[in-house]
């Protein structure tokens, strides 16, 4: 199984050696690894030493870097064997125009309620001892996520602003089902994003997740031709790439929430999850690490191939670039149960 190297820590150097790469921690102690048994590095910045010798073993090979800055991903350094195909450009933004920008857009919505309301119903089963009238709150919540969905499958509605809104309906309820289902020391009330600075661990969990998902399917829509700026949900905006954050929806529940909640079940508050400062503590940042890249490498089967989940998030942009071209009838958003 390919390694993903974490160097979380200040003051990290990398080195070449005869074909292997050599690792400098900062209390001056190295190891050395074989670029064929890691698949990608993140680093910290700061204080981060890299020779070009080592960079170019580590594009030569394909192992991505990822840079980090106070915990948070802020970049990559990839090969430049990304090819654009000019044919699928243009039928990316002419789609935005026409029935197929529609059918992604809905499909996107449907499948991510499909996923919450999946979600929801395994947690219930791992909450033992969750009180008789929070599972009536949350069985009426799923009811009525269950009716936008039937709202969303069955309106012949033309624009992205009325299936926005229909989304965010549906994630309303789940997230108010949750705040039921996750024990009250957990302090979670709801789902609160980074610019609302969240102070609960489930929050700034979900929110370091996310930000590691998010550059998992950038990369492999880059990978595909697409541009991760042109979307069919999302607005475009220069900021946000509104394609990436479309092809998120389908994997946050069973790559992140799922995984992660069912984990605040289990053990609430076992370890320290949150420092003074009110961010994540490195200790708790390493096992959600950990969960993060477990769950990439869990093999499910979704359309007929068996492969690894990491695997699936590179092939759903292929997938959606051959409905773009008109190789497929429609586009399938993952639903595979893990």
């Amino acid at each position: 199984m390919p390694l993903k190297i974490i160097l979380s820590e200040h003051g990290y150097k990398i080195s070449k050696r005869d074909g292997m790469l050599v690792i400098y921690k900062p209390d001056g102690s190295k190891k050395e690894v074989s670029v064929g048994n890691v698949s990608m590095i993140m680093a910290n910045l700061k204080g981060l030493s890299i020779s070009g010798d080592a960079l170019r073993l580590m594009l030569k090979h394909g192992i991505q870097l990822i840079l980090l800055s106070r915990d948070k991903p802020i970049g990559r350094i990839q090969p430049m064997m990304l090819r654009t195909h000019v044919k699928l450009r243009k039928e990316q933004i002419k789609a935005q125009s026409d029935q197929r920008g529609i059918n992604i857009a809905r499909t996107i919505v449907l499948n991510k309620i499909q996923n919450q309301i999946r979600t929801l119903k395994r947690l219930l089963k791992l909450r033992r001892g969750l009180d008789f009238s929070s599972m009536i709150i949350v069985e009426e919540l799923i009811q009525k996520m269950i009716a936008v969905y039937k709202e969303v499958s069955e309106e012949g509605v033309e624009f992205r602003g009325w299936l926005i809104s229909k989304e965010a309906e549906a994630s309303k309820y789940y997230w108010d089902a949750v705040a039921k289902i996750v024990p009250k020391e957990i302090e979670f009330t709801g789902r609160r994003k980074k610019y609302e600075r969240p102070e609960d661990p489930l929050n700034l969990s979900l929110n370091y997740l996310y930000t590691l998902l998010m550059y998992q399917v950038w990369y492999a829509i880059e990978l595909s031709g697409l541009d991760p700026f042109i979307g069919y949900l999302h607005e475009d905006s220069n900021r946000r790439p509104s394609l990436v954050m479309d092809l998120m929806e389908e994997f946050r529940q069973p790559i992140v929430d799922l995984p992660l909640i069912a984990r605040f079940i289990k053990q609430p508050r076992n370890v320290q999850m949150v420092d003074e400062e009110g961010k994540l503590t490195k200790h708790f940042r390493d096992e959600l690490l950990k969960i993060f890249f477990n769950v990439l490498e869990k093999n499910v089967t979704f359309m007929n191939r068996t492969a690894p989940i990491k695997a699936h998030i590179r092939l759903q942009p292929i997938r959606l670039a051959k409905y773009l071209l008109g190789y497929t009838d429609g586009y399938k958003c993952f639903n595979a149960v893990i």
